[in-house]
């Protein structure tokens, strides 16, 4: 199914099934919640950002495919003792809000670049991304090798992942059902949400709103439609820098192509560290411990990457 064909669907299904189109309206409008963060405009979009901490050193938080700023809530607080630390809201997850017609990698690393300008980070970075925020990530730091000093792929995909023949196309039936049923709010009646289902602790909450959101569904939508326009501007961009120190963290996922990819990712570059963990994919949420040492080694170790 094309997007036009989902778009066109999706808004039939609004006119035709009004009353359902109001209530979900009315939900969303009644749940809604606060940001814990702030909202900086940049040119294209309103961008939802957490910043905490002190320090000469940043840290770049990048959630995976539709995660949002506050999956990092563990984490953030205990980086922030070390360095500035931002995280955000990508697309119109969350609390942000954007115009951008494209959502690939390439277009989530002109926006960050952007917002860094906006609030005054300067770098050089450690950049920390989780599944499809790793490839995000890796883009950046090919594109703008000079700003980072270090990187951390949390179970990231490698951009063969997104070939067409390894696409999953039960995961992409899954996303293109949640947007074109969004607007009537079938996916809030049968509880499935857009992106992460759980967080615990008091965080939890925030997800009965950003969960439901019309931008979430349409945002992981195009995203995952975009997939392997993303995969390809990875895979011309420029290899890193030789001596750039990387840390990759594996789950315990035993297929053999992600096995082999997660390899793949070990080899990025000649100062790459690959650690394999006993967690499933969400390494940051289910040992938050192991990821905040990983990040506070590399704001180290990045001191001596030109030594």
């Amino acid at each position: 199914m094309t997007k036009m064909i989902a778009t066109f669907l999706r808004t039939a299904l609004g006119i035709a099934l009004f009353p359902l189109t109001l209530w979900n309206i009315t939900m969303n409008h009644r749940n809604k919640i606060n940001p814990p963060g702030n909202i900086i405009k940049t040119k294209k979009s309103n961008i939802h950002v957490i910043l905490e901490g002190e320090g000469p050193d940043v840290v770049i938080l990048e959630s995976g495919l539709g995660s949002i700023s506050i999956d990092w809530s563990e984490i953030q607080p205990k980086v922030s003792k070390s360095a500035k630390v931002l995280s955000y809201d990508r697309g119109n997850y969350g609390w942000s809000k954007t115009r951008r017609q494209a959502l690939t990698a390439l277009d989530y690393v002109e926006e960050l670049k952007e917002l860094l300008e906006k609030v005054d980070l300067q770098p050089p970075y450690v950049l920390v991304g989780h599944s499809f925020g790793g490839l995000i990530m890796r883009l950046y730091a090919s594109l703008y090798p000079e700003q980072v000093k270090g990187l951390l792929l949390v179970d990231a995909v490698h951009e063969n992942q997104y070939a067409p023949s390894n696409q999953n196309r039960g995961f992409k039936w899954l996303v293109t059902f949640g947007y074109v049923t969004s607007l009537i709010g079938l996916p809030r009646i049968v509880k499935q949400k857009a992106g992460r289902k759980f967080l615990g602790g008091e965080k939890n909450h925030y997800l009965n709103y950003t969960g439901y959101t019309l931008g979430a569904y349409q945002t992981i939508y195009q995203e995952y439609m975009d997939i392997a326009i993303s995969a390809d501007q990875l895979k011309n961009a420029k290899p890193l820098l030789s001596n750039l120190p990387v840390t990759v963290l594996s789950s315990n996922n035993p297929e053999e192509r992600w096995v082999q990819q997660q390899l793949l990712l070990s080899k990025l570059t000649a100062r790459t560290e690959h650690i394999q963990t006993d967690k499933g994919h969400s390494i940051h949420l289910e040992d938050p411990f192991v990821v905040t040492n990983a990040i506070i080694k590399l704001l180290s170790t990045g001191e001596s990457r030109n030594a």
